[in-house]
């Protein structure tokens, strides 16, 4: 039986390696992403002790349904990410290398404290390459709030660890069983907000506008998708699974994700620029699965993040090299821009359409199931302000959209005479993959049991007490 955590190893011996060979770096990092890639197919279900002392003593990885899904799609993503923006990764292997080792042992580990330790090693390598847009004043305070989100989950830990003697998850989660849940809001909530600094969840993402609004087509698509995606795919483990959350904390974290979806959606509805839009649409999508682990929809969850990380993998990733090719990502200064550019535009349009949920795309599926789940909660009010935040997400989407596909003024006819100036060129693997993964969101939403059947064993994610799931009407229709 393969061991998963091969999937850490590897890429920490690689970038030990790419230190002394660093003429070969770009290679060793190519190397380790794709061992990673085909290593995730081969892997078994279990529980992996690590050492040789057993859990709750000894360290352990666990791999599950859910952290299964996790490591595929987040290893593709690194690997598709890194392919699509090569040219830029050299100066960056080593970090990257780093990073793929601790997105894989936050994903896997068992254990409460080692993911503190998988965390920081994680934060480190993002505030490196947050320095890449040489914007050193985001970077600080990406810093300063990492490192305060950092030290509060620790210090929540500290407390737990006082209370139960353990930081096993699953040793831990049984234990708070038999505990009353309102002795534990402290420590619940110290955990709560060093995860939503890194999750971009308000108040504490004021480091996010900074950082994703200066990334390039490599950065942006890294921090948007596989890091974002980790982070998240953490946060359902500890507060959908792990942790025990009273009712009345419960009711304070839904409000939380709550607001930062509608602030998230309005902000992005205010913006000009492509780079800001997408940042403050990410912000709201971290909030809007953030309240859905949280209710213990677990399953709608994974399908919004799985719709969030694809879109914006390729979203970031268009606008990151527009950016770098015009100089600017003023949405005024592009319109027209897709008109030559047919088959990156019509990427970018599937994903949006996608983020707002209409038929025939995947996000719909994610929609419409998430809405059943909190109706089946009796969580009317919640739907609502969720449609509410669709709406104006569908709104600025679409403003978009028509902006960077038709060219002119808004309210007059199109003329190519009125196509920006600004040129820009994408080359072979960044159109390949964008078209490739854009073609996956749409079979994805015309044909949704191959997602059901095939991407991931949902009898474990369906085991919850959730409503019958919509997965039958191709296209939505």
């Amino acid at each position: 039986m393969t061991n998963p955590v091969l999937l850490i190893v590897i890429p920490l011996l690689m970038a030990f390696l790419s230190i002394a060979l660093k003429k070969s770096k770009k290679t060793l990092l190519f190397l380790a992403a794709i061992f990673n890639v085909l290593q995730v197919f081969i892997i078994q279900n279990g529980n992996y002790i690590i050492g040789g002392f057993k859990a709750p003593y000894g360290i352990n990885l666990n791999l599950d349904s859910y952290s299964h899904l996790a490591v595929i799609s987040i290893n593709i993503l690194f690997l598709l990410v890194i392919v699509m923006s090569s040219e830029k990764i050299n100066k960056y292997s080593t970090v990257l290398l780093v990073s793929l080792a601790g997105l894989n042992g936050m994903l896997l580990t068992g254990d409460l404290f080692n993911l503190f330790v998988f965390l920081e090693i994680v934060s480190i390598t993002a505030y490196i390459l947050s320095t890449e847009s040489k914007k050193y004043k985001y970077s600080f305070n990406y810093l300063t709030l990492g490192t305060l989100g950092s030290g509060l989950y620790l210090f929540g830990l500290i407390v737990l660890y006082a209370i139960f003697g353990s930081l096993n998850m699953a040793d831990i989660s049984s234990k708070m069983v038999s505990y009353d849940a309102n002795k534990l809001i402290v420590p619940m909530m110290l955990i709560f907000v060093g995860l939503a600094v890194e999750a971009k969840l308000l108040p504490f993402n004021g480091w996010a506008k900074g950082v994703y609004g200066n990334t390039n087509s490599l950065i942006g698509a890294l921090f948007a998708s596989v890091y974002a995606g980790t982070i998240l795919f953490v946060f359902g483990r500890v507060f959908g699974q792990v942790l025990l959350v009273s009712s009345y904390l419960k009711g304070v974290l839904i409000v939380i994700g709550l607001v930062t979806l509608i602030a998230g959606e309005a902000s992005a509805f205010s913006k000009t620029k492509l780079r800001e839009i997408l940042v403050f649409s990410s912000i709201a999508q971290s909030g809007l699965v953030a309240l859905l682990f949280v209710s213990g929809l677990i399953f709608p969850a994974v399908l919004q993040l799985l719709n969030n990380i694809i879109a914006k993998a390729i979203m970031f990733t268009v606008a990151g090299r527009i950016s770098d090719e015009a100089a600017t990502d003023d949405v005024d200064s592009l319109k027209g821009l897709f008109a030559e550019n047919k088959l990156i535009g019509f990427a970018f349009t599937v994903s949006a359409l996608s983020l707002i949920g209409l038929p025939l795309f995947y996000g719909f599926y994610s929609k419409i199931n998430l809405l059943l789940g909190l109706f089946s909660k009796s969580s009317l009010l919640v739907a609502a302000f969720i449609l509410l935040a669709t709406i104006v997400e569908g709104a600025y989407f679409i403003r978009l959209l028509v902006k960077l596909w038709d060219p002119g003024e808004e309210g007059k006819e199109s003329n190519i005479k009125y196509i920006t100036d600004k040129k820009v060129e994408f080359d072979v693997s960044k159109k390949i993959i964008v078209f490739a993964l854009s073609l996956i969101i749409l079979l994805a939403g015309i044909y949704p049991s191959l997602v059901k059947d095939n991407l991931f064993n949902t009898d474990k994610l369906l085991n919850e007490d959730n409503p019958s799931y919509m997965f039958n009407l191709k296209g939505g229709m």
